[in-house]
């Protein structure tokens, strides 16, 4: 049964953190958006308010379903899963823990990629997809799991030596002592990844020793500075979960904590 559209997620209070559905979904609508060639304007008048109102429901002020729906059906999202999950997302009762296993999560995470400010991203298993090169392979434990939902927003686009700023890469070290399966690209992306390292416009690269016993929960984890709001993100096996507020600050306390014990990328 599909949720009434006049439902409503309370605004937070002064100086709350936004609530995490309400956050990310609202990067959903812009990437979205921006998929779609329109401009704030152009979802304004659809939706009969101001332009600023649309900025507002993009970063983190999404308080109706109506809000949301409406701008996913002027994008013409309309199959059922996709619609099912937004509004499944947004009724999550737990304002600063979003737990999304649903359809079209891969779409909800690029666009919170694509629209931080700053990121960190911890990886215990591979090396993270931004910063790969092309022949790295992707084995089946590190793919990202897929669903039938069309992908419709791009992932951030992969690190270069000249667009990394504000990205840190945290690698556990076993992510450098474990082969790949095809070794012989293994000295390739460790050239990329030095001359990443190298260049004053490209990512911080640090490596957390074992001896740290920093450990990510997750596969991969990224910490996000998101239209001015803390986000954190924990990329399990086929689900993630998000956090803001204090359910964001611990974690962000972990991820500090393995910035502090990295060594720089030899």
């Amino acid at each position: 049964m599909r949720t009434p559209s006049h439902y409503k997620i309370r605004p937070p209070h002064e100086g709350e953190a936004p609530a995490a559905a309400a956050l990310v979904v609202g990067a959903y609508l812009r990437a979205v958006r921006h998929a779609r060639r329109l401009t704030g304007s152009d979802a304004a008048w659809a939706i009969r308010c101001s332009a600023a109102k649309v900025s507002r429901l993009e970063t983190g002020s999404l308080h109706r379903m109506a809000d949301a729906t409406g701008l996913l059906d002027l994008y013409g999202i309309d199959d059922l899963p996709s619609l099912t999950a937004v509004e499944h997302l947004l009724r999550e009762p737990r304002r600063h823990s979003l737990f999304d296993p649903a359809p079209g999560w891969l779409d909800r995470l690029h666009a919170c990629q694509q629209q931080a400010d700053t990121m960190v991203i911890y990886s215990a298993f591979a090396v993270p997809d931004i910063a790969r090169i092309s022949t790295y392979p992707a084995e089946a434990q590190t793919q990202w799991p897929r669903d039938d939902t069309p992908i419709r927003v791009r992932p951030r686009a992969s690190l270069t030596a000249e667009n990394g700023g504000g990205v840190t890469l945290l690698l556990d070290q076993m992510v450098l002592e474990r082969p790949p399966s095809r070794p012989s690209v293994a000295p390739a992306q460790y050239s990329h990844l030095r001359q990443l390292a190298s260049s004053a416009r490209g990512p911080q690269i640090l490596v957390v020793p074992l001896e740290a016993q920093v450990i990510p929960r997750a596969s991969h984890m990224y910490g996000m500075t998101l239209h001015g709001h803390d986000l954190v993100v924990e990329q399990h096996h086929g689900y993630l979960h998000y956090y803001t507020g204090e359910e964001a600050a611990q974690r962000r306390h972990f991820l500090q904590a393995a910035q502090a014990a990295g060594v720089h990328f030899p």
